[in-house]
């Protein structure tokens, strides 16, 4: 009678734990960061949730490219570019370093699946020019995988450079797609 007890503590024990490896290996979404609102991109076929900054006082757009890349831009420090399909992390990094305008200064994260860093033009002719933040993102959630950056030049010509705090932001936002399930056909 007395293992009857505890057969029943150790198998609620293994449900929770159970419980708990699945938790962790959904596609949940994260609590809300202050100031960021959720935005569902099914709208513009790209089948998943992003974290963005708070655009209720702030000019913000979604424009779908050709190329298949989903461009984000809220307010005037905040541009992104999300694509399915990209560049290796290997790559990327290779291509940042063989830059010969843009010499990478500062490393603020480099990991095998995301770059922040830093970059200033590297000839006489930019002599003041400033350093400009950049990032690089390859987001894999369950079977999805992303390729998120900062956009640099707008389909009219205008150039962006991003300070180290608009960088992060964006960083921080690319890191919050989430896949959700398309919806249901009837």
């Amino acid at each position: 009678m007395k293992k009857l007890p505890s057969i029943f503590c150790i198998a609620l024990a293994l449900c929770a734990m159970d419980s708990c490896k699945n938790g962790n290996t959904n596609n949940s979404e994260a609590p809300l960061a202050a100031g960021m609102v959720r935005i569902d991109l099914s709208k513009w076929h790209l089948p998943a949730t992003i974290d963005i900054p708070d655009t209720t006082r702030k000019v913000y757009g979604f424009v779908e490219n050709s190329d298949g890349s989903l461009l984000i831009n809220v307010g005037k420090g905040f541009y992104v570019s999300i694509n399915v399909s990209g560049e290796p992390m290997s790559m990327k990094k290779n291509d940042i370093n063989s830059d010969d305008l843009n010499k990478p200064k500062t490393w603020v994260v480099s990991d095998s699946n995301s770059l922040l860093y830093s970059t200033q033009k590297d000839t006489n002719a930019f002599a003041n020019a400033k350093e400009e933040f950049h990032f690089y993102c390859v987001v894999k959630k369950g079977t999805a995988t992303y390729y998120v950056q900062e956009l640099t030049q707008g389909a009219d010509g205008t150039v962006y450079s991003f300070s180290k705090e608009q960088a992060q932001t964006m960083f921080n936002s690319a890191k919050t797609l989430t896949p959700v399930a398309p919806p249901a056909k009837n």
